[in-house]
């Protein structure tokens, strides 16, 4: 019978392009993703892997493999979870993926709650990037994950993954308290475009929003900070360094040195969502902390 841990590593192999990438994503070291694709090779009689410069790719036998691979493994997942749909208490593990305005501002009040109506279900929390979230879900890294999208800049989320949409969320431009702008009602970017930024990193969903918000007016902004912190982007605010978008989810406490400010033309709106497998539907231990979810976050109109 096919070993379904090596199956897993095949998989791991073609989604993310080489045995190393393979390995950091299963938790795995490259000689044990190695070892486990020598073991489909001797069950099957056949290469599974071919060479190309630096890099692999799966032959066609593993290709094929990797394909039914991967709906046998959903099939499995579907059936566990019709076996233990009975159970009248929630126990085992749930893997929630998550960014980390989220993670103040949605898991924290979350975990809270499912600490009384599921004690014996253990949560276990990763802070990624939404992007990162999807794919995380789409191979089975995760349960569950909280994800966002600014209007303009949408996520790609697969056939094979669930969306719900939790909320909407603004962001703000933060400013010195002192600051010229600081006793106008609401500001555009053309207001900002002789301002010093701080951004989170290249590539990041809120980095590419920032960038859209002046593109669209044909200008861009001059940002010379990169950090991932909004608490870093602030205490910049404070200091006069630079001025910063931030969320209004999971925002901490501002010093008074640092004024909020509305931004119109356009209105930075992200959506905020849950994802989960298709396959994961009747997981019992996910639909519970779904339906938190829900009643965390009422539907939107």
């Amino acid at each position: 019978m096919i070993d379904l841990a090596a199956l897993r590593a095949l998989i791991a192999v073609r989604d993310c392009g080489s045995i190393v990438a393979a390995a950091h994503e299963l938790d795995f070291t490259p000689s044990a993703v190695s070892q486990q694709i020598k073991k489909l090779e001797r069950q099957s009689r056949a290469p599974m892997l071919e060479r190309v410069g630096r890099t692999v790719i799966l032959t066609e036998r593993g290709r094929l493999l990797a394909e039914r691979g991967a709906l046998l493994l959903a099939d499995l997942e579907q059936v566990e979870n019709l076996a233990i749909g009975g159970a009248e208490e929630l126990r085992g593990s749930l893997r929630l993926a998550t960014f980390s305005t989220a993670s103040r501002g949605i898991v924290a009040p979350l975990l809270a709650r499912l600490r009384t109506s599921a004690p014996d279900l253990h949560v276990t929390v990763v802070e990624i990037e939404p992007r990162e979230g999807v794919t995380l879900i789409e191979r089975g890294g995760a349960d569950l994950a909280l994800v966002h999208d600014w209007n303009s800049v949408p996520l790609d989320v697969p056939v094979t993954v669930e969306q719900h949409v939790l909320l909407t969320d603004e962001a703000d431009v933060l400013l010195p308290w002192d600051h010229h702008l600081a006793l106008r009602e609401s500001v555009s970017p053309m207001d900002l475009l002789r301002e010093t930024w701080v951004s989170t990193p290249v590539g990041s969903i809120c980095h590419e929003w920032l960038i859209h918000m002046f593109a669209i007016h044909g200008e861009r902004p001059d940002i010379r900070y990169f950090d991932g912190s909004y608490s870093t982007h602030a205490a910049m605010v404070e200091h006069g360094v630079a001025v910063a978008l931030v969320p209004r989810l999971g925002r901490e406490a501002l010093s008074p040195r640092v004024h909020v400010m509305p931004v119109v033309d356009p209105t930075p709106r992200r959506r905020v969502s849950s994802l989960w497998r298709a396959s994961s539907q009747d997981n019992p231990a996910r639909l519970h902390v779904q339906r938190e979810l829900e009643e965390l976050f009422p539907a939107l109109p």
